[in-house]
């Protein structure tokens, strides 16, 4: 999922101090400071699994100064995995975690005591793109039917970032629903490849044939002529994944009981950005254009407008997304015994919009 890197807040800190010292006269002059403002803000740390487009509602609202507006002071730290940011909160190192959906079954499965928050992507985002050669090959394009495409896979090596990983389970997924007969252990080879570099590497090289990511790794492969779109699980090619809850935000039930007031003002900014997104993408992708500075802009532009459709709607969790969610993991060998209205907090969600912005945290 991660492609490219994020501008550490490190480096934006420093670079607030340096203009700091340049406005220290000025401050003084009107009486207020960055520094004063900042101390009447609620601190909220927030752990996240990668960077990546799957947290693009998270990186506008913030970009765009909504989390600011409802008295939040938001650090977003980038962690190694799924897990890492479920120990955070549940060990009260963080007040929310970033992970995908899977991490939260995993969870409730455990009796841990992991809500989901709001959704961040309601779409499976790892698009299916495949070595044009191979597509040739194959006698398939991105419009041949479903299981036409499906079965063109047989045979191939098919990239993902792990064993047990979501384009490993969509691969499953497909094999079994529409490869009429196919099994993909037998019938393919599925290669453990690691990170988007090291798959985009790979195809490039005719290492592999196929791959899943999210945006902008698609584009990039598309851009540099080897590759074309096979499955477009964003825009809904398979029905069967429209509208299912991928990545969210997830917080303790402890937080929920203690802390609802800030959890309501980090839900109306995060609300703000996913309309943003949709109403007016220019805005939106240069409020989050700070969380990938170092991505070439013509990538970070095609990444974003990608993402649209899979950017919620509303900030409530479906449990009918989450069902889906589910389906696609039983595919793989993954049961988790999970009660979905216990595992949605979408009664504070009413509460957060039915409050005007900036109502208060405490």
């Amino acid at each position: 999922m991660p492609f490219g890197a994020a501008c550490g807040r490190g480096e934006r800190m420093t670079f607030g101090r340096l203009i700091g010292i340049c406005l220290t006269v000025a401050m003084v002059a009107s009486g207020a400071s960055d520094a004063e403002a900042a101390e009447k803000l609620r601190k909220v740390t927030l752990v996240a699994g990668s960077t990546s487009f799957a947290w693009l509602p998270l990186y506008v609202a913030h970009g765009a100064g909504f989390l600011r507006d409802e008295g939040l002071d938001v650090e977003i730290v980038t962690v190694a995995a799924n897990t890492t940011p479920v120990a955070a909160i549940l060990a009260g190192s963080a007040d929310i975690a970033g992970i995908g959906v899977q991490a939260a079954f995993a969870a409730a499965d455990k009796k841990q005591p992991v809500r989901l928050l709001t959704p961040m992507t309601t779409e499976f985002t790892s698009v299916i793109f495949a070595r044009k050669a191979v597509l040739e090959q194959k006698g398939v394009t991105a419009k041949s039917p479903l299981k036409d495409r499906v079965k063109a896979m047989a045979g191939l090596r098919l990239a993902t970032t792990a064993v047990g990983a979501g384009p490993d389970l969509m691969y499953r997924f497909l094999f079994a629903k529409y490869g009429e007969g196919l099994n993909v252990d037998r019938d393919a080879q599925v290669v453990p490849i690691g990170d988007a570099r090291n798959t985009l590497a790979g195809m490039s090289k005719g290492a592999i044939d196929v791959s899943a990511f999210s945006p902008p790794v698609p584009q990039k492969a598309f851009a540099d002529g080897y590759a074309a779109l096979l499955i477009d699980t964003i825009n809904g090619d398979i029905p069967e994944t429209k509208g299912m809850v991928y990545t969210a935000l997830a917080v303790t039930d402890q937080k929920v009981k203690t802390d609802a007031p800030m959890l309501e003002a980090f839900v109306r900014a995060i609300d703000r950005a996913n309309k943003l997104v949709r109403s007016d993408l220019p805005a939106a992708g240069k409020a989050a254009r700070g969380f990938m500075s170092q991505m070439e802009s013509n990538l970070y532009d095609a990444g974003v407008a990608a993402m649209v459709p899979a950017v919620p709607v509303t900030p409530h969790v479906s449990i009918d997304g989450l069902k889906k969610n589910m389906e696609i993991l039983k595919t793989g060998g993954y049961i988790y015994n999970v009660d979905y209205d216990s595992l949605v907090v979408n009664d504070l969600i009413d509460r957060a919009l039915a409050k005007p912005k900036g109502e208060g945290t405490r």
